[in-house]
């Protein structure tokens, strides 16, 4: 059962009872015997299972119709591709996907961040299609899918989703009993324990998910994460038309962040890979997360469906990091054995709280020969931002030879800032799938933002207020000439308001929104149920992007940023034994216009060219599965002027699973993973003040119990 499905999917146990009633009646030769004329042909029905990477028939995230038949691009990266790659982080996860870059942290940013389709998606993370506004690692232990969707997506989720959202839906009651366990070791050393049991009785649910992790990062000294995290849930009327569930998420991390290595002469520092520069007993990330989700369905009948989702989020982040940036950036190589790095301090103390709640109809109607599929709603909001930032002196490292334990230095912190942010929305929306016939189809859907934001700094006594209210719309033509293909065009807006990030300055309160529009021409092909091959060739154009002029220090909203891409994709099981994924994107970004002269005709930031991945498992006698794939990043830049670059790189990863099917050992799985096996230096994140080097070699051995 997903939180967004009114009741629990009951095609699979109907078609398997359909069946059943058909065999039973079936005539037999000791009930009704044929006419002595009539012989009946023997019968062998043999089918393949479907691709465990499949997630076409899910529901789509705020739309009335599934992935398969969304016009739009979507990724779903499903848990059991999750567990295959032994994924322990949703960054992992999404490796699956292209056209996604990731960025490091910066101005003392935590968690996950990444570019999607060339566009920030620092703000576009969803859980259960509500949004999930903390700056955290998030961990899949309570996870059952991925899905990304890309291209603006503004009637659906509101502000930001520019390149994309990426939306995670939780593992909730289900009407059956059933338990796992699993065990893993890392090297160079670390390990990581999860549970996922389910309850129930009568008509209701208990599920329970727990995590608990410590690891030492490979190639990274010093760098460790801790984190341990619960999420149960309980679902009230399993399998009757009113359902009630409610989901708690509680994740707590302890640890040495990483902000890498500093640029030097427009490339990363090419110095160790291992080199840290922060120092011992200081630099650490202390981050609490709790989300709080209750939805409220009831199914009037096949037609008619209403819920109410209410979100509470809380999350509050302890941070002190250090950004190694240089006193006097070396002009030749002569300079560079004298050259020292500033350890510059990143302190910040931050609580975010959201409250929102989403109300929706799902309408399944007719008008004359025109079948509707629509979904209207409304959608409130308040999130809160509240953030204390210090300075304090931090000793000078070397550059090659970095000393973590110096900290002889005065290390006290003094108050540089107090802020309170607090942003209040509103919206109506509403979106209907219309067939015509057998071949057309036509999406239609709008959508109504308000946005306040009002902004305090307390000790220079400066408050602002912006005050936003836009219309996105999506519409959408689909044509499917042939069974199994499927064409669309799409086109769509999206908006970026000054405060989307709980943030305000002076020369941004009281500009417009950024507005974004997309247009894209896809499709998709099922060859014979087992594999779908996907494509698209898309646009995304910021139109009116904030720039600063140099000379003036006055934003405007002057600035053009436009991608030109198109990516293709084929997934599904090849033969009985061979699964396979693999997909590639190309990117073109560029800024068109722009205030400062050195940007114009540059590429846009973490923008890399091309990205592609693959994995692909084969099942082998005495119930072995291998594994094996890579993804390919090209080189990007990190900053809008194009004088930061960091190179490509292709990292394999491989696996080997023994999971028996029968016998005094069904249920157990034992895996073992191989990560950047051929040990390549690569450089994982990016962004204008460092790069982040990803972890050398890493083996992961997994052992899972199912009961």
């Amino acid at each position: 059962m997903s939180l967004r499905h009114p009741i629990p999917s009951l095609e699979p146990s109907l078609g398997l009872a359909g069946l059943g009633l058909l065999a039973a009646a079936m005539p037999t030769a000791a009930q009704t015997p044929p006419a002595a004329d009539l012989a009946l042909p023997e019968m062998n029905v043999q089918t393949q299972a479907p691709s465990s990477y499949s997630g076409a028939n899910v529901p789509a995230a705020r739309l009335p119709t599934t992935v398969a038949d969304a016009p739009q691009t979507i990724s779903v990266v499903p848990r059991a591709l999750i567990d295959e790659r032994a994924g322990t982080t949703l960054r992992e996860a999404l490796r699956n996907v292209t056209g996604i870059s990731f960025a490091a942290g910066e101005g003392g940013a935590s968690g996950d961040n990444l570019t999607l389709r060339g566009f920030s998606a620092r703000g576009d993370f969803f859980i259960e299609g509500l949004r999930d506004i903390g700056q955290y690692t998030r961990d899949p232990f309570y996870l059952d899918s991925v899905e990304v969707l890309k291209g603006p997506s503004s009637i659906q989720f509101g502000r930001g989703s520019t390149g994309g959202v990426i939306n995670q839906t939780l593992r909730l009651p289900q009407a059956r009993n059933f338990g796992e366990l699993s065990l893993q070791a890392f090297s160079p050393a670390g390990v990581r324990a999860t549970s996922d049991v389910n309850l129930y009785a009568g008509t209701v649910g208990v599920r329970l998910n727990t995590m608990a992790l410590t690891q030492q990062v490979a190639g990274r000294d010093h760098v460790e994460n801790s984190r341990y995290g619960i999420a149960p849930s309980v679902t009230f009327g399993l399998g009757t038309n009113t359902q009630f569930t409610v989901h708690y998420l509680h994740q707590y991390e302890n640890n040495v962040p990483d902000y890498g290595l500093p640029w030097l002469f427009g490339r990363p520092a090419a110095v160790n890979r291992n080199n840290y520069y922060g120092t011992a007993g200081v630099d650490h990330e202390r981050l609490t997360t709790d989300v709080l989700t209750a939805r409220l369905s009831h199914r009037f009948s096949d037609e008619v469906t209403v819920r109410n989702t209410f979100r509470f989020s809380n999350y509050d982040r302890d941070l002190q990091a250090t950004a190694p940036r240089f006193n006097a950036t070396p002009t030749s190589l002569a300079q560079i054995p004298t050259t020292t790095v500033l350890r510059e301090a990143q302190f910040r103390d931050a609580t975010d709280t959201g409250y929102n709640n989403l109300s929706e109809l799902v309408l399944n109607f007719r008008t004359g020969p025109l079948e509707h599929s629509a979904l209207v709603g409304a959608e409130f909001g308040r999130d809160t931002n509240h953030t204390t930032r210090y300075f304090g002196p931090r000793p000078n490292a070397n550059l090659f030879f970095p000393n973590y334990f110096d900290n002889t230095s005065n290390l006290t912190r003094s108050l540089r800032s107090r802020v309170s942010v607090t942003s209040d929305s509103a919206a109506a929306f509403a979106v209907d799938q219309i067939k015509i016939g057998q071949m057309f189809e036509v999406l239609l859907g709008g959508r109504f933002d308000h946005f306040e934001t009002d902004y305090r700094s307390f000790l220079d006594n400066v408050r602002l207020k912006g005050n936003d209210n836009l219309a996105s719309y999506r519409a959408a033509l689909v044509f499917k000439p042939i069974p199994g293909l499927r064409t669309y065009f799409s086109t769509g807006t999206s908006f970026n308001p000054s405060g989307e990030f709980l943030t305000l300055t002076a020369t941004t309160a009281d500009l417009a929104p950024e507005r974004n529009q997309s247009y894209e021409i896809g499709a998709s092909y099922d060859i014979a149920g087992r594999v779908e091959v996907k494509g698209a060739v898309f646009r995304l154009e910021k139109e009116n992007a904030r720039t600063t002029d140099p000379a003036s220090g006055i934003t405007s909203l002057a600035g053009n940023q436009r991608v030109d891409g198109f990516e293709v994709s084929m997934l599904g099981r090849v033969t009985q034994n061979w699964n396979l994924l693999a997909g590639y994107t190309f990117l073109d970004g560029q800024i068109v216009q722009s205030k400062v002269p050195a940007e114009v005709g540059r590429n846009i930031p973490n923008t890399p060219k091309h990205t592609a991945t693959v994995w692909s498992t084969y099942d082998l006698p005495y119930d072995l599965t291998l594994g094996g794939g890579a993804f390919y990043v090209d080189g990007r830049y990190s900053n809008t002027t194009n004088t930061n670059f960091a190179p490509g790189y292709t990292r394999y990863d491989a696996s080997l699973a023994w999971v028996p099917k029968e016998g005094g050992f069904r249920g157990l799985r034992v895996q073992l993973n191989a990560l950047n096996l051929t040990d390549r230096r690569y450089y994982d994140q990016v962004t204008g003040g460092q790069v982040v080097p990803g972890a050398s070699r890493t083996f992961i051995a997994t052992v899972a119990a199912r009961f």
